[in-house]
């Protein structure tokens, strides 16, 4: 896959999916924006949602940025994935991130989180703040 600047326009939305995974697609852009050439901005994979994904999956960080810049689409990374999770623990994982809210998430996380556009509701869920934030970086409309 080629290399992304996250700089220009953010990672594909939590909300995406890819075999059947939440937030596997924007996992799949940070990775990129990490091979050479790419610059993932203000973006990470560790620690976060993603890398607890990638850790379900049995990838570590490095190993899933090595995929990522050894295939040539998404659809391969969908197979691999589709081999290592049936679809009963995909839709367990994505069960859980859908309802996951920001009270819920590692003090680790929340440390390094960007929710620098005033105080969030730790009720609200991840994905929402998320989205909302990808949205006033980038000033786009939703």
């Amino acid at each position: 896959m080629t290399p992304l600047d996250l700089r220009k326009a953010p990672p594909r939305s939590p909300r995406e999916m890819l075999a059947g995974l939440l937030i596997l697609p924007r996992t799949i852009d940070k990775a990129r924006a990490l091979l050479p050439g790419g610059d993932p901005g203000p973006y990470y994979i560790t620690p976060g949602i993603s890398i607890w994904l990638l850790r379900k999956l049995g990838f570590t960080e490095q190993e899933f940025i090595e995929l990522v810049g050894r295939v040539r689409h998404d659809g391969e990374i969908a197979a691999i994935v589709e081999e290592r999770a049936v679809p009963e623990r995909r839709a367990r994982w994505n069960a859980f991130m859908e309802q996951l809210r920001v009270e819920g998430i590692a003090e680790d996380v929340k440390d390094r989180a960007r929710l620098e556009y005033g105080p969030v509701d730790p009720k609200e869920l991840v994905f929402d703040v998320i989205e909302e934030d990808d949205a006033k970086m980038f000033d786009l409309r939703r």
